[in-house]
């Protein structure tokens, strides 16, 4: 935590988690987002250099309202706090949740992917 609140509170963590995703769905940032998907397509690194980014600078300029620095060490501590609230509050376990799905759709694999297995039995 930088300047200002010592505390990061649960009521906080609530607020900050709802603010985060009220600010993803804003229509300008909601289009900044599909356009994001929309680049990455299914491929699981292409979302991380494109949909990542977009989503992680929205989320900044939420946290810092909470006190966290608007840097990735502030993003970090944020992410702690978030962790420890969500192993005792449901709420805060199902607003990250809402959140996770925001930062790390699912992918979708087109057929299933069997081993190959030698003759040997090893792969």
């Amino acid at each position: 935590m930088a300047f200002g609140k010592s505390q990061f509170s649960l009521a906080d963590c609530r607020a900050a988690l709802r603010e985060i995703l009220d600010t993803y769905n804003l229509p300008e940032n909601a289009a900044r987002l599909e356009d994001a998907r929309i680049s990455a397509g299914n491929d699981m690194l292409k979302s991380m250099q494109h949909v990542f980014p977009t989503a992680t600078q929205m989320q900044v300029q939420v946290i810092q309202r909470y006190g966290f620095l608007p840097d990735g060490e502030g993003l970090v501590q944020f992410t702690k706090a978030v962790r420890v609230y969500e192993e005792h509050d449901q709420e805060v376990r199902q607003l990250n949740e809402q959140l996770r799905s925001v930062l790390i759709p699912p992918v979708n694999v087109p057929y299933p992917v069997s081993p190959v297995v030698s003759q040997n039995g090893v792969s």
